[in-house]
């Protein structure tokens, strides 16, 4: 790699305290690096950024860009790519489809596109972790990794119901270290390995044992938030919580957040699981985000990704099949469900979001903008949970949106009206 030299830029980097300065910026092989104290130096390229932003680059902590479920979603939606753009190949770039879920090539190119830089698929098996890693390398230009699921995982129940910490921890590491994996994963807690032995979507109890295996799902949640902190991973648990989707299922959340008693947690997609309401009554549906930001801002352990949606077709592909079995029973369009031995299961459905009919997705756009506005940014990230909520690429819509100052002046006059 060279040396070389931004110049002119406005540079934002809150980490150092540099607010929209414009200021130069030299790399030294990668690395950003103080200028060279003789003034004869010469970078070996200068790049003109006079007008443009210079900010770290962009991470999306929580998409599906990677492994089997991505390429079932690419194969059961050949015509949502039909009537889409299709990235042409040039002299540095390869051709590629776009759609909800783009190929390999695009995907990378994409989010460069954006200014991002790093993107962590949120949900792989360990056994399916190879064709995980296929894919990363066939993705251009982003760092890449991944969380491996373990919240439905037959040994790591097995121990908890034993108490064998030791051997806990020991399991994990095992596993993330021979799959290259980053964290630990968590999707509906037990509540996955329950509906494969009733065949039916239903309301998990948090202190509801799972059959055979003896364990509750505020369990898994406690003991694999303990075995990540004493692994001291870099970056705490990621947890997507029972009832995903469903009217109430904000209790749960709650209650899952507090099954943590202090330990480090992050909670995927929270848009998805802020709902009052009843079950039974889809009219009772509304938000909840309130009271769960109000217990996030006073507990520092947790943090919080969005999961936003915007208008339009895309795919549901999550390492919770209930929830697709759910989707599929509301829309009765095709769906797929796939099973890993002994470790978790897969769904993806196609859907619409149309908040501009439904009162449901409309509730679910604004929710997110609650958690976005509310919140503590610092503790809370961009994600659209891709493509459960919509295409990565579609986030400069929110940006916009978010950063829309005189919409902000707008909604405010209206208000005091």
């Amino acid at each position: 790699m060279s040396f070389f030299q931004i110049i002119g830029g406005r540079v934002i980097d809150p980490q150092n305290g540099i607010n929209d300065e414009v200021r130069d910026i030299w790399i030294d092989n990668g690395r950003i690096v103080d200028a060279p104290s003789d003034p004869a130096t010469r970078p070996d390229r200068v790049l003109d950024a006079n007008g443009y932003v210079v900010m770290p680059g962009g991470i999306d902590m929580h998409c599906h860009i990677a492994g089997p479920k991505v390429n079932v979603g690419r194969k059961l939606t050949p015509e949502m790519k039909r009537h889409e753009r299709v990235m042409r190949s040039s002299k540095i770039t390869r051709s590629g489809t776009i759609g909800p879920v783009p190929s390999t090539f695009a995907t990378g190119y994409l989010y460069s596109q954006m200014g991002y830089t790093t993107a962590f698929d949120a949900a792989i098996p360990g056994l399916l972790a190879r064709h995980a890693h296929e894919e990363f390398a066939d993705t251009p230009q982003l760092n890449k990794g991944f969380y491996v699921l373990f919240g439905n995982n037959h040994y790591v129940m097995d121990r908890i119901r034993e108490g064998n910490a030791e051997q806990l921890d020991a399991y994990c590491a095992w596993m993330l270290h021979s799959v290259k994996g980053y964290t630990i994963k968590i999707v509906n807690p037990g509540g996955v390995e329950s509906w494969k032995q009733i065949s039916r979507m239903s309301m998990q109890q948090l202190d509801e044992s799972v059959s055979h295996f003896n364990v509750t799902p505020r369990a898994i949640v406690r003991e694999l938030a303990a075995s990540a902190d004493r692994l001291k991973l870099p970056h705490s648990v990621h947890i997507h919580c029972n009832n995903l989707g469903i009217p109430g299922n904000w209790e749960t959340t709650l209650h899952t957040m507090q099954s943590l008693e202090g330990r480090r947690g992050h909670f995927a997609h929270v848009q998805f699981h802020s709902y009052a309401g009843d079950p039974n009554d889809p009219h009772s549906f509304c938000s909840a985000t309130q009271r769960l930001i109000n217990y996030v801002l006073t507990h520092q352990n947790v943090t919080v990704d969005v999961g936003h949606v915007n208008p339009g077709k895309t795919l549901s592909m999550t390492g919770d099949a209930p929830f697709s079995y759910h989707l599929h029973r509301l829309t009765g369009g095709k769906w797929f469900a796939g099973d890993c031995e002994q470790a978790s299961s897969c769904g993806v459905i196609p859907i619409e979001y149309r908040p501009e009919k439904s009162l449901i997705h409309a509730v679910q756009w604004a929710i997110a903008l609650e958690w976005y506005l509310l919140m503590d940014p610092w503790r809370c990230a961009m994600t659209s949970d891709h493509p459960n909520g919509s295409a990565f690429y579609r986030y400069p819509e929110i940006i916009a949106l978010l950063m829309d100052w005189k919409q902000h002046i707008r909604c405010r006059q209206n208000q005091q009206v």
